[in-house]
């Protein structure tokens, strides 16, 4: 059975120059799916909080209604723009309309196996672990670059990282302070920005 917090799914800001949504799933359709995108705002208040806060903070947005074939790039959608988490202990910030310019990443779940998370990000990177299967878990990380990277070309704004010789689940997962090889680079965690486990505890 579906609470009414779980009917109503939403998307972690990033960002403050360019800002990003990450879509915060479930594995109750028609939610079940990840997507990182590329939007803007139609207002400067997240911008100010961000600001003020600071890049790790959690800030959330719940849209009215949304599906992923609502996400593509030209569309837009009204939502509540929240400091913390909506539906939970977030502080409403008042409505914000998200204009979607570019999807950086869409997936949906997979059989568990590596444990993998998308990067993506210019001025600063993000992490966002990769959803498999029942139980899992829905973590965004910030994080930098130790030493010379293999820069994205102009043209991928996003690609998916395999962690080496770390189980997929949440004793395995990346957690701040951490430094890992990923791609012959090392790649260190920041901050974590989001983590919740309930959302993904169980099939629908």
């Amino acid at each position: 059975m579906v609470t009414p917090e779980l009917a109503v799914h939403g998307f972690v800001l990033l960002g403050t120059d360019t800002v990003y949504a990450v879509h915060m799933p479930t594995f109750t359709a028609p939610y079940d799916f990840q997507a990182v995108l590329r939007v803007t705002l139609d207002t400067d208040t997240y911008r100010a909080a961000r600001k003020r806060y600071g890049t790790s903070a959690l800030f959330t947005v719940s849209p009215r209604t949304l599906l992923l074939k609502d996400l593509e790039p030209g569309a837009s959608f009204s939502a509540d723009l929240y400091f913390g988490r909506f539906g939970r202990d977030g502080e409403l910030l008042g409505e914000v309309r998200v204009g979607i310019e570019e999807r950086l990443y869409v997936g949906h779940p997979t059989e568990r196996a590596a444990l993998q998370y998308v990067l993506f990000g210019r001025e600063q990177l993000y992490l966002a672990h990769v959803f498999t299967s029942p139980p899992d878990f829905d973590q965004v990380l910030t994080a930098q670059l130790a030493g010379e990277w293999l820069t994205l070309p102009a043209e991928e704004t996003a690609r998916t990282v395999v962690i080496p010789n770390r189980p997929d689940d949440l004793t395995g997962r990346l957690r701040p302070g951490e430094q890992v090889t990923v791609e012959g680079t090392d790649l260190q965690v920041l901050a974590e920005v989001y983590l919740e486990t309930a959302d993904l505890a169980d099939e629908p």
